[in-house]
C-alpha cells in the first residue's frame, strides 16, 4: 500500500531520483521489460508507480515517481494535475 494520496493532495516528486527506473542510472537488475510491466500494471489499475527511493526510506508519504508522472499515462494523474491537487515534493 502506498501513500501517494493524502489530505486531498497527490504527492509527486519534483524531479527524478538518481536511480529512477525511467532514467539511465536505474537500479541494477531492473530490466526495461520489468519497467514496461510495472507501467502496464499501474495503468491497468489506474494507479501509479511510487518513487522507490522514498519507499525504502520508510517515509509517511510515498510520492509518485517523477518518471512515471511525466508519461501522463494514468487518467487519475492527469485529473489530479487538471484539478491542481498535486503537491510537489523533494
Amino acid at each position: 500500500m502506498t501513500n501517494t494520496f493524502m489530505d486531498g493532495k497527490v504527492y509527486v516528486r519534483k524531479s527524478k531520483c538518481k536511480t529512477c527506473i525511467f532514467g539511465a542510472n536505474r537500479l541494477a537488475g531492473i530490466t526495461q521489460e520489468r519497467v514496461d510491466g510495472m507501467v502496464r500494471e499501474a495503468d491497468a489499475a489506474e494507479s501509479c508507480i511510487p518513487c522507490h527511493s522514498h519507499m525504502h526510506e520508510g517515509a509517511e508519504i510515498e510520492p509518485v515517481c517523477r518518471g512515471y508522472f511525466d508519461r501522463k499515462s494514468s487518467m487519475a494523474l492527469r485529473m489530479a494535475e487538471a484539478f491542481d491537487v498535486i503537491e510537489w515534493v523533494s
